[in-house]
């Protein structure tokens, strides 16, 4: 197949999707949001820890709650990201997982994960970004997925080397947040080079 026909089928099938993908793994799934998470999405995105390593604010209020679960139905619909929330064997969401940035014409997306503070540290976040490598790769058809973490954050940068992405480098001063200009630390891996852990 070539380039040309590879990525006008990752885009067919992207804009064939009949509904929001559920993705289940052994100990989570991976789910679209809805409205009883609303509270949830606003206990994680608040948090500062969380929030410590994002390039933007911890949420203030609800509605910006509110505004993110629409935000991801928008996303959905334009095909422009996939925003899973995390969610347990209850149904109960514990995180979010993202497949951002979705670039058809170069094959490739970027990954971003948060696990409420409670639930780290028993390997479910790893579980959840395999859940998307894996769609990502096996049935969009993308090349490569990207991830960025702050320099700081080595318990994502483990995470990520785990999962068999490659550290590329750092990006000096590339986000501006309330407290300090951060720099970047740039992983990537190829569709070749996933090894599914599941």
């Amino acid at each position: 197949m070539s380039l040309l026909e590879r990525t006008a089928a990752v885009a067919d099938r992207l804009r064939e999707l009949p509904a929001f993908p559920r993705l289940q793994g052994p100990h989570v799934r991976l789910r679209e949001p809805r409205a009883d998470d609303v509270d949830t999405v606003f206990e994680l995105f608040s948090d500062p820890d969380t929030m410590r390593y994002w390039s933007r604010p911890p949420m203030r209020q609800r509605r910006e709650a509110e505004a993110y679960v629409d935000s991801i139905a928008r996303g959905f619909s334009e095909r422009s990201f996939l925003n899973w929330l995390v969610a347990d064997h209850d149904d109960r969401m514990i995180g979010s997982c993202t497949l951002y940035d979705i670039q058809v014409p170069h094959l490739r997306a970027g990954i971003g994960y948060a696990l409420l503070p409670q639930q780290r540290g028993r390997g479910l976040a790893g579980e959840a970004v395999m859940l998307a490598l894996g769609w990502g790769f096996d049935v969009l058809g993308l090349h490569r997925i990207e991830a960025d973490a702050h320099p700081d954050n080595a318990a994502s940068r483990r995470l990520l080397e785990r999962l068999g992405f490659r550290f590329e480098g750092l990006l000096r001063q590339r986000f501006v947040t309330r407290d300090e200009i951060q720099d970047s630390a740039i992983y990537g891996l190829l569709r070749d080079e996933f090894r599914p852990k599941l």
